[in-house]
């Protein structure tokens, strides 16, 4: 009994580590970075927040402009790819046995997008950060940091 639960263990285990993946990936990469989504704490966009705790100056928001549309480009198209894989993943564990080759393909889809945008994210704070004063990279530094680290208490 026990060797038919290995298999099983693993998918559930896959699926909370793949989970929990998803959540660092959410709150890594902004939500609501791009012009038309909103962010959580403010209400407000990623655009508008720069504005308020960076003081981006008018110089700095047309040099910027260009960095933030290719990156809302870059994080939507692997937006649409995790939620694709997630939605194979979802139809595969109805249909596959655990640990089946379709759960890995969806897996391992999920896992390597949500690398990509966590690499996509970075770059695209390391780019922004060249167009800032050092005390507005500091901010934008500690506040990345303070993204990644934080853990929701509710």
């Amino acid at each position: 009994m026990s060797h038919r639960l290995g298999p099983l263990l693993w998918t559930i285990t896959a699926v909370l580590l793949s989970a929990a993946t998803a959540f660092f990936v959410a709150r890594t990469s902004l939500p609501g970075h791009s012009h038309d989504h909103r962010t959580e704490n403010t209400g407000g966009t990623f655009h508008d927040w720069l504005h308020s705790q960076l003081e981006i100056t008018p110089e700095q928001e047309e040099r910027l402009a260009p960095i933030e549309t290719v990156y809302a480009d870059q994080r939507k198209a692997i937006l649409r790819r995790i939620q694709r894989a997630g939605e194979n993943l979802a139809a595969a564990l109805e249909s596959e046995p655990a640990g089946g080759p379709v759960i890995d393909d969806a897996l391992t889809a999920i896992h390597d997008a949500q690398g990509e945008l966590q690499r996509v994210t970075i770059e695209h704070f390391l780019m922004m950060k060249d167009h800032l004063s050092p005390e507005q990279s500091q901010r934008l530094l500690q506040w990345t940091r303070e993204s990644i680290t934080h853990h929701d208490e509710h």
